[in-house]
């Protein structure tokens, strides 16, 4: 995640961070997710591609666009980073790859981020105002907007911000971008692409929670009221996997960006950087359960596929005529 991992201090990995087992444990774990949850999600994009009635709903595509990004990570970033524990160093060493590695970060989590908050405002006003997402201007832009300004903001900052990059191929990323070491610029982005996104997810999913357990008390018509319930459903789980793993990273972050900057420094950078990649290998899975069409659909192209089917076999008795025998 930028900035997080890019502060203006050096540090030395301490011993009980850095041993072998741990560095095993962490490689294991990330690949033991990681397959599964590629194949998690191609399957729902398959889901997706034939079911025309789920690409037609409103509130499915802001989740496509989740399910895409965090698959963008899981297939390209995590494989780098999956190479980098196993080598315990960036192989091969290049400036090249090691600014795609930063990139593909960069780009993709504060994409997702901000989708995410697209998704909780969007859910909210289908809820209660649908009539204000009347146009496809108004349901499009805010999903297409934040892939499109972090790819800029980024270009601009690692490219062209005026600092000296030197990479580290020993540490993850890279080290980071040059920029992340510049204590002003390195807080703006840190509060536009992390902080503010989960404070938003936060405050947004606390007043949906409210709002449609007040209404629930008004609402007469059991139809509107299953309608609601469906959509509430299907994003709750997906937020409460952004908040429980990116609400912990960012408060790290605050502490150490404006309190003490070597706060649990080696934890940090061994132990919850990589937390970071549990939010895009256990999506898929999230919005799996909470998509029931889908789930159906599933059960039903892997049961059919491996399900013996019992063949008929058609009898036909023919009438044999006997002659018979004249004295």
């Amino acid at each position: 995640m930028s900035n997080s991992t890019s502060q203006s201090i050096e540090y030395n990995n301490a011993d009980s961070f850095t041993t072998s087992g741990l560095v095993r444990l962490k490689f294991s774990i990330l690949l033991a997710l990681e397959i599964p949850s590629v194949v998690c999600s191609l399957s729902i994009f398959l889901c997706f591609i034939r079911l025309s009635e789920l690409r037609a709903k409103q509130h499915n595509h802001v989740v496509i666009c989740l399910l895409i990004s965090n698959f963008l990570t899981a297939t390209t970033e995590i494989p780098i980073s999956l190479t980098y524990l196993y080598n315990n160093e960036f192989i091969p060493p290049s400036n090249s790859l090691c600014f795609l590695w930063i990139f593909s970060n960069y780009i993709v989590f504060g994409s997702s981020f901000w989708i995410m908050v697209t998704a909780s405002i969007q859910r909210y006003i289908l809820i209660f105002y649908k009539y204000r997402l009347n146009t496809k201007f108004k349901h499009y832009f805010p999903i297409v907007f934040p892939p499109a300004f972090f790819t800029l903001w980024y270009i601009i900052l690692i490219c062209f911000y005026p600092c000296q990059q030197q990479f580290d191929y020993s540490q993850l990323w890279c080290s980071g971008a040059c920029y992340g070491y510049q204590g002003l610029i390195s807080s703006i982005d840190w509060i536009i692409s992390s902080l503010m996104p989960v404070l938003i997810i936060v405050i947004t999913n606390v007043v949906l929670i409210l709002s449609v357990g007040h209404q629930k008390y008004r609402m007469q018509r059991a139809r509107t009221w299953r309608t609601t319930r469906k959509l509430v459903i299907q994003l709750l789980p997906i937020s409460f996997v952004y908040l429980i793993i990116y609400v912990p990273v960012n408060v790290f972050a605050l502490i150490r960006l404006w309190f003490d900057p070597s706060f649990l420094l080696d934890f940090y950078m061994n132990i919850f950087a990589y937390f970071n990649y549990f939010g895009p290998l256990l999506m898929p899975f999230v919005c799996l359960m909470s998509m029931p069409e889908i789930t159906a659909q599933l059960k039903n192209l892997y049961c059919f596929s491996n399900r013996v089917q019992p063949q008929r076999i058609r009898f036909t008795a023919s009438a044999q005529r006997v002659p018979q025998q004249t004295n």
